[in-house]
């Protein structure tokens, strides 16, 4: 039963918090991965490089769950994503989620010179189809 996210759940998910993402392998088990994210509107936004498990995942099976926790509390959000690889947007999505991060422009700016602008990175967003929270 999909509902929109409540103002409560909204404010924890805007703190920088960590989520943890499941995606499913081809044999069918979970893959679960810690990653960084922000909540745009009704949607999380993510960002990984190519060639890692997700991205092979989510080619095969759109759908994922994504879980913030703290402690007992905690909001999982269901859904299907849509990729976009687009490197002027997924270079500068990854920068976004560093500032969020990081809290320092510099230690941004360290990261994208030595990693990030050597990889192909890919942007996903997950439009939140089903919300279920504890603790709120």
């Amino acid at each position: 039963m999909k509902r929109e996210l409540t103002q409560a759940e909204r404010d924890f998910l805007y703190e920088a918090r960590y989520a943890v993402l499941g995606t499913t392998n081809e044999n069918g088990s979970a893959h679960l991965t810690v990653m960084w994210y922000v909540l745009e509107g009704d949607e999380i936004m993510f960002n990984t490089a190519a060639g890692r498990k997700k991205p092979e995942n989510l080619a095969l099976d759109p759908r994922a769950s994504l879980i913030v926790p703290d402690g007992y509390r905690f909001v999982r959000i269901d859904g299907t994503v849509r990729a976009d690889d687009d490197q002027k947007a997924a270079q500068a999505d990854i920068r976004k989620l560093a500032l969020r991060y990081y809290q320092s422009e510099e230690r941004v700016q360290r990261s994208v010179a030595a990693t990030w602008a050597k990889q192909h990175r890919i942007t996903y967003r997950m439009p939140a189809l089903r919300v279920y929270s504890s603790g709120f």
